[in-house]
């Protein structure tokens, strides 16, 4: 079964006559890994947002697991399946200490609290990041910040990580 599937899509920022996505046909199967590659402006991380529903197509449709970005009602539901994790972890930092950035997700999911710390500890443990757990996220190098970023998608236990 299908985890990912674009039909026929397309997408173009409003600023923009081109498309960034042009009529996109691609379908990920569950257990595949796949590395799109390309340019700066090739489109890379429009298409990561399309999955994640981040944003929508201009045309066509994309589906997570069966169910289409299109519906808002939906997207809950696919973010907690695709998690992404975007090219700038300053980005997606949202608390000022790393294990409390690991448990955002988590807590959001409204898992209880020592199910929420079993995911901070494997999501540090898998990234080698534990001995950092009470440190200040500012105070990481940037390939630290990149581990905090991954670590805080995996304390979700997505079906599918997608790396920006």
């Amino acid at each position: 079964m299908s985890i990912v599937e674009f039909k026929n899509t397309s997408f173009f920022y409003n600023n923009s006559s081109q498309k960034a996505i042009d009529n996109l046909n691609l379908i990920v199967e569950k257990g595949e890994f796949v590395t799109i590659l390309g340019h700066n402006g090739s489109g890379k991380s429009t298409l990561a947002k399309l999955i994640n529903g981040l944003l929508i197509p201009s045309s066509g449709e994309v589906y997570i697991n069966g169910l289409s970005t299109q519906d808002k009602k939906n997207l809950p539901q696919i973010r907690k399946t695709a998690g992404m994790v975007f090219q700038n972890p300053d980005n997606q930092a949202v608390a000022t200490i790393v294990e409390d950035d690991v448990a955002f997700g988590p807590e959001n999911l409204g898992l209880p609290r020592e199910e929420i710390k079993e995911r901070i500890d494997f999501a540090l443990k898998i990234t080698e990041m534990e001995d950092y757990r009470k440190v200040a996220f500012s105070n990481l190098s940037g390939g630290q910040k990149q581990r905090i970023a991954i670590a805080g998608i995996l304390a979700m236990k997505p079906q599918l990580i997608i790396l920006d």
